[in-house]
């Protein structure tokens, strides 16, 4: 392969990873490959705080599936599973990711019936809140660090009408942004 076209197979990697759209054998959500840790992993001081631009495509694909009452639409925007078990200190942490997606999917199922005028809705912009944090390895049974943004919000118009809908807890893995949880969990 010359130099310039796996340069070229690299950006697109990189960017098919960025959002999130690759798969493996291993199911809706996953990474390409084997997943690294976080660059962040094994240091004392926290990495930077992930802006949200990289989330917005993945966002708008969330609010999509909402609108559409089609989870499929939305797998790009959850936690990777790969990534999850990696992150995840606890036995056997794929049947939990697997009852976290099956959450999510039903979710944007309640939020399509819930929300009214999504015909009529038009994607603004996701915003990531301040709220939450730096969460450290031995924290909320965790293995491996990442960031926590709880309590953000998806933006969207019906006609001049702004509205909201409320993302509970997004997490990253390599300096993305992934919905773990879109509503109130126990």
């Amino acid at each position: 392969m010359s130099r310039r076209l796996s340069r070229r197979v690299a950006r697109a990697l990189a960017g098919a990873l960025a959002l999130g759209s690759l798969e493996m054998a291993g199911g809706a959500g996953s990474v390409a490959a084997q997943p690294s840790p976080p660059a962040s992993a094994g240091h004392e001081q926290p990495p930077p705080r992930p802006s949200s631009e990289h989330a917005q495509q993945p966002a708008r694909l969330l609010f999509q599936a909402i609108v559409e009452d089609d989870p499929a639409l939305a797998e790009a925007c959850f936690f990777p599973r790969d990534a999850f078990v990696l992150v995840k200190a606890m036995e056997r942490p794929e049947r939990y990711w697997d009852k976290l997606y099956k959450r999510f999917q039903a979710e944007i199922h309640a939020l399509h019936r819930a929300t009214p005028e999504l015909a009529q809705a038009r994607f603004v912009r996701l915003e990531l809140t301040q709220r939450g944090g730096y969460v450290r390895p031995g924290e909320e049974g965790n293995k491996l660090p990442y960031w926590a943004a709880r309590h953000a919000w998806l933006h969207y118009r019906v006609g001049d009408q702004p509205r909201k809908l409320e993302v509970r807890v997004l997490i990253t893995w390599q300096d993305h942004w992934y919905v773990i949880h879109l509503n109130e969990f126990h």
